[in-house]
């Protein structure tokens, strides 16, 4: 990354600290900036706060910030259809607290969204403008999130993203199918939704990007923005399960197709196509987002070594 891309000397506040994005923006920001991580438990060194009440937001903006990344979100799907109030929360009244307070004082507001916004009808990738029509709870939370920001925040940037892995969430996909690969003979997983897989070391090098670029020139003008921001390209479950197992060279473990009928206690919807054009980022930015294979294989080939040198110091 050029100097111009790199923030340097800042105060940052970034929310959800204890999860995979949040952890790893802090690991990338905070040897040039001063961080302050937030998150409801409090954990791994993090502020707790929650988000939701205004008095909690209110106490953490004691502190003076020069931007602020809202990282925190309620991302369990099924789980939100379920507690509707409870992602309401989460999702959009505590994004509306950080935006009014960015807003009241002048800070730089980036708030991570989803592709989940969109309704998964159209054949071609989504592009910022385009029509919004979440079909669950979470899509449409974090849509009213990205309302708050827009109306709240004048000096603001929604970034759209979709299916990331990285170290950190054993629950998520690529890390909870790389463990069944490793230890089962047969592996079913779904076929019916289109989306791009995202590295978060990409995704947290996108957001510094935007962020060390509106402190640059947030001193001209009040501006809005939307980025969409993933690896470039697209698959399924399926598809992403296959380019595991090849990394892994755990081609003796059979992957069979899966109908979404035989899954239980699935709650909510989701939508088929997800996948969303970055032109506006690369164009902005003069970059080009790596291919989510590439990405993938990367992240897969240092979590095997971290792992062999993990039991090696404990031989």
């Amino acid at each position: 990354m050029k100097g111009s891309d790199r923030l340097k000397g800042a105060s940052v506040l970034v929310t959800g600290a204890s999860g995979m994005l949040g952890r790893k923006l802090i690991r990338r920001l905070a040897p040039a900036n001063q961080i302050t991580g937030v998150s409801k438990s409090g954990r791994e060194g993090a502020f707790a706060c929650d988000l939701a009440k205004g008095a909690d937001v209110g106490k953490i903006f004691s502190r003076n910030f020069d931007l602020v990344i809202h990282a925190a979100a309620y991302s369990d799907v099924d789980g939100c259809e379920k507690e509707p109030q409870l992602a309401h929360e989460a999702n959009a009244l505590a994004t509306k607290n950080l935006a009014a307070l960015c807003g009241q004082k002048g800070v730089p507001f980036i708030y991570v969204s989803t592709d989940y916004v969109f309704d998964g009808q159209k054949k071609s990738p989504y592009r910022e403008t385009d029509a919004t029509g979440p079909v669950n709870i979470y899509g449409l939370t974090k849509l009213e999130g990205e309302y708050f920001t827009k109306q709240l925040a004048p000096l603001s940037a929604v970034v759209r993203t979709s299916w990331l892995f990285g170290e950190g969430n054993p629950k998520s996909f690529v890390n909870a199918i790389t463990q069944r690969l490793k230890t089962e003979k047969v592996v079913r997983v779904l076929a019916d939704q289109e989306d791009s897989p995202t590295s978060v070391e990409d995704l947290s090098e996108a957001i510094e990007k935007i962020g060390a670029h509106w402190l640059l020139h947030k001193a001209q003008k009040p501006f809005q923005d939307v980025f969409h921001v993933c690896n470039a390209g697209s698959t399924t479950r399926y598809g992403l399960t296959l380019k595991i197992r090849e990394v892994l060279g755990l081609e003796n473990v059979r992957v069979e197709k899966m109908d979404k009928e035989e899954i239980k206690n699935r709650w909510a919807l989701r939508p088929l196509y997800g996948v969303m054009s970055t032109d506006r980022y690369e164009r902005f930015f003069n970059v080009k987002m790596r291919s989510w294979q590439e990405s993938l294989e990367d992240y897969l080939k240092e979590e095997e070594h971290a792992s062999k040198v993990t039991k090696k110091d404990k031989n």
